[in-house]
Parts: C-alpha cells; sequence; structure tokens
C-alpha cells in the first residue's frame, strides 16, 4: 500500500520523506509546532488530507501544488475525494 501525505502527495516521490526528514506524515505523530503546513493545517481542521477541507484549494496550498508534477497529481488526487 502507498502512503500519501496529508497534502496528497504520494510519500515515494517525496524529497523529504526519500532524504528521511519526513517519517510520513500519516504514520508519525507530530508536534504541534511542525514546520509542514499541510500537517498543521490538516491537524488544526480535524481532518486526514487537504480534499476534506471544506477550503481546499486554499491559497496556502495553492502554489504548493503547482510546483512539481507530484504536486500536481496531489492535486488532483484531492480534488477527486471532493
Amino acid at each position: 500500500m502507498e502512503l500519501i501525505g496529508y497534502c496528497g502527495v504520494t510519500c515515494s516521490v517525496c524529497t523529504d520523506y526519500a532524504s528521511g526528514a519526513c517519517p510520513g506524515c500519516q504514520q508519525s505523530t507530530w508536534p504541534d509546532d511542525d514546520p509542514c503546513p499541510p500537517i498543521a493545517c490538516c491537524q488544526r481542521h480535524s481532518i486526514e488530507c487537504c480534499g476534506q477541507c471544506a477550503e481546499f484549494p486554499c491559497a496556502m496550498m495553492a502554489d504548493f501544488y503547482e510546483e512539481s508534477d507530484s504536486h500536481r497529481a496531489a492535486y488532483a488526487r484531492m480534488a477527486a475525494l471532493r
């Protein structure tokens, strides 16, 4: 089973996950002051992913979803949840 982050990115293509900087946001307990905006936002809204948010796509994530092919794929994945 493929790990998918709060933002919708497949962990196997995430540079933070590949470098070991991220253990997989859905598989870990994160502190409230975590530097990853999608994690903090999803936790604050008590949702499992950006696609469940009433504000999706929000202004904070608009640029993120345009950064790369994997982020555009994540946007499509999250939009399909809507």
